[in-house]
C-alpha cells in the first residue's frame, strides 16, 4: 500500500462487508448468549406473538422487545441460519458508523467522515459485538443515532430543522429504551445537558426537552399497553429487578470495581490503541471545536456512569467507542499533518508486540501448554498467522507514506482474526461453549415425541434452537428462566433433582428420554440405567429408550 492509492470511500464499505459479513455464518453459535437470543426471537416468529418475549415457551422478561424484533426479522429475511442470528448486530455496527459519517460529514469534511467510520468499524470492541448475536450492538445503534440527532438539533439555526431534529432524538431514545430499557435515556441526558450548559444553550433543552420525551413516550407507549394487557406483571420485574437491583444494588448482578472498564476501553479500542497517545496529544489545539468538546463529553461521561454503577459487563461501554473513533479522527489527521514520530514508534510497538505473540503460540504449542488434542496440532499455526498478518500490517502502516494507506493498514489488522479464529477454537472449547457439532451427533436419537430434559437454561436453549422445540424440561437449576417457571402454568416444567429418577420412568412408558448435561453428572445410582450415555467435553448425553421399543 506504499504506493498504492486508496480510497476510504470505497474501503471503508467493501471493509464492512470483508470483516463483518462475511464470517457470519462460518462459526456456530456461541453458548449461552447467541442460543438464547437467536432462540427467543425464532420462538416469536414461530408464534407469532410479537408481543410478549418467550424463551422455550416461558415467559422471559429481563429485556424489552426491539432487540428480538430486530433478530427475528434477520430470521424472516435470511432464515434460521447463524448468519440471520448475527446479521442484525453486523447491520447496527454500519448503522452506528453511518451516523459518524453523517455527524461529520456536516460538521466537519467528508474525508475526516470517512476516516471516523473506518477507525469505528474496526475498533476491537466495535468489530467483535457487531459480529455476535447480542442486544448492545443495536442498543448502540439508537444511541448514536440519538446523539446524532442532539447535536444537528443543537446547532440548527431554523425552527423547523431544531423540531426535527429534536423530534429524531426522542425517537432513537425510545428505541434505544425498547431495545434494553430505561438506562438508555440516562446516556443522551448524562451528555446532552453538561454540553449545553459549557456551550450556553441550557435555556434550549429546557425549552425542547419536553419534545424529546414525548416522542420517546409515542415510540414506547404502544409496546409499552400491549405487554402490560398480556402480561401485567412485566413492568414491575423489569423495572424494579432487572434495574433497580442490577445497576445499583450492593448485590448487583455482574459486581465489578470501579477500575472495571479500563483493560477493557484499552482492548477494546484496538489496533488504535497504539496510535492514541499521538491522537490525544494532538487535539489540544483543536478543543475550541464545539463537535469536539461534545464528542469529549460523550466519551467521558457514559464511562465514568458505568464505572460507578454496581453491575457492570464489558459491553456497556461500547456506545463511547463512536466519540473515541471521531476523537481519534481528528487527533491522527493531525499528528500525520506534523509528520509526527508517535504514528511510527506506535506502529514499530504494535508490529513487534504482535510478533512476539505469534512466536510465543509456536513456543507454548511445542512445549505442550496448549490445551490441544493431538489432531489439532494445525491450530497453533492458524493462530501464529493471524498475529503475523497482525504484524505485518502494522510494519507495513509504517512503509505507507499515504494517511489513507496507514489507515486502511490498521482496518486490515483484525481482519485475519475475525476471519479465522473460530477455526483456532480448542476441542475443549468447542464442546463447553459450542453445542452444534453435539447436537449433530446425537440428532438420530431425537424424535418429534422424545422427552427432553436440560440441567441448566444454558444446555436447554441447544436443544431449543437445534431441534426447534418449545417444550424443553430443566432439572436442578432454575438459572436466568427462574422468573418464567414461578408462573403457575409452568411450573410443571421443573423437576427437582430428587425426583428425576421418577421422572425418567414415567415418561418412558410412552416416549424416549433425553437428559442432556452440562458437566457430568453425579452417576451415584440413583438415575434409572441408561440404555447410552454420550460424553464429549462437558457435554454428557443421558439416553432412556421408551419402555415400549
Amino acid at each position: 500500500m506504499r504506493h498504492l492509492r486508496i480510497n476510504l470511500a470505497t474501503w471503508v464499505p467493501i471493509f464492512f462487508i470483508i470483516l463483518y459479513l462475511l464470517p457470519l455464518g462460518l462459526r456456530d453459535l456461541w453458548s449461552p448468549d447467541e442460543l438464547r437470543y437467536a432462540e427467543i426471537s425464532r420462538e416469536m416468529v414461530s408464534s407469532g406473538d410479537w408481543v410478549v418475549p418467550r424463551f422455550n415457551d416461558l415467559r422471559y422478561f429481563e429485556k424489552p422487545v426491539m432487540g428480538y424484533w430486530m433478530n427475528a426479522v434477520s430470521q424472516l429475511v435470511f432464515g434460521e441460519t447463524n448468519f440471520a442470528v448475527r446479521a442484525a448486530s453486523a447491520f447496527s455496527a454500519l448503522g452506528a458508523a453511518f451516523c459518524i459519517f453523517l455527524l461529520l460529514a456536516r460538521f466537519a469534511s467528508r474525508p475526516v467522515a470517512w476516516l471516523s467510520s473506518g477507525i469505528y468499524l474496526s475498533m476491537f470492541m466495535v468489530s467483535g459485538v457487531g459480529t455476535y448475536s447480542v442486544l448492545d450492538s443495536m442498543l448502540n445503534l439508537w444511541l448514536t443515532a440519538s446523539f446524532t440527532a442532539f447535536y444537528f438539533a443543537i446547532r440548527s439555526e431554523e425552527l423547523r430543522q431544531r423540531a426535527k431534529y429534536y423530534g429524531l432524538a426522542g425517537f432513537y431514545c425510545g428505541c434505544a429504551v425498547l431495545t434494553k430499557g430505561f438506562l438508555a435515556l440516562a446516556l443522551p441526558v448524562l451528555v446532552v445537558v453538561p454540553y449545553m450548559f459549557w456551550d450556553k444553550q441550557f435555556k434550549t433543552i429546557l425549552k425542547w426537552g419536553w419534545w424529546v420525551m414525548l416522542l420517546a413516550v409515542l415510540v414506547c407507549l404502544p409496546w409499552g399497553l400491549a405487554i402490560h394487557a398480556a402480561e401485567p406483571d412485566y413492568w414491575h420485574y423489569f423495572f424494579w429487578i432487572e434495574h433497580i437491583q442490577r445497576f445499583a444494588a450492593d448485590n448487583a448482578q455482574h459486581s465489578a470495581p470501579v477500575w472495571y472498564y479500563l483493560p477493557f476501553l484499552a482492548a477494546g479500542v484496538l489496533p488504535w490503541l497504539f496510535w492514541s497517545p499521538s491522537a490525544i496529544g494532538h487535539l489540544k489545539g483543536q478543543m475550541h471545536s464545539p463537535l469536539l468538546r461534545y464528542a469529549l463529553l460523550w466519551a467521558i461521561l457514559p464511562l465514568l456512569f458505568f464505572s460507578m454503577a454496581k453491575g457492570k459487563l464489558a459491553t456497556y461501554i461500547l456506545p463511547i467507542m463512536a466519540p473515541l473513533a471521531i476523537l481519534f479522527a481528528f487527533g491522527i489527521q493531525q499528528a500525520f499533518a506534523k509528520s509526527c514520530k508517535g504514528l511510527t514508534w506506535g506502529s514499530w510497538l504494535n508490529a513487534i508486540l504482535f510478533a512476539l505473540l505469534a512466536v510465543t503460540t509456536l513456543v507454548l504449542h511445542y512445549t505442550g501448554k496448549l490445551p490441544l488434542d493431538a489432531e489439532e496440532a494445525y491450530r497453533p499455526w492458524l493462530l501464529f498467522s493471524i498475529f503475523a498478518f497482525w504484524s505485518a500490517m502494522a510494519f507495513l502502516a509504517i512503509k505507507a507514506t499515504s494517511l489513507n494507506g496507514k489507515i486502511a493498514s490498521y482496518m486490515l489488522m483484525p481482519l485475519g482474526l475475525f476471519m479465522l479464529a473460530w477455526a483456532t477454537f480448542p476441542n475443549v472449547s468447542i464442546y463447553s461453549k459450542m453445542p452444534a457439532k453435539f447436537m449433530q451427533q446425537i440428532s438420530h436419537l431425537v424424535e418429534p415425541n422424545t422427552v427432553l430434559v436440560a440441567d441448566y437454561p444454558d444446555t436447554m436453549s441447544a436443544f431449543n434452537w437445534y431441534f426447534k422445540r418449545e417444550d424443553v424440561y430443566l432439572v436442578g437449576q432454575k438459572g436466568e428462566v427462574r422468573y418464567g417457571l414461578e408462573y403457575p402454568d409452568a411450573q410443571h416444567r421443573f423437576i427437582e433433582t430428587k425426583h428425576l429418577a421418577e421422572f425418567i420412568e414415567q415418561q418412558r412408558r410412552h416416549a424416549p428420554v433425553m437428559v442432556y448435561y452440562r458437566d457430568k453428572p453425579d452417576m451415584d445410582g440413583t438415575l434409572p440405567e441408561t440404555t447410552e450415555r454420550i460424553d464429549k467435553g462437558r457435554y454428557t448425553i443421558l439416553y432412556y429408550q421408551a419402555a415400549a421399543d
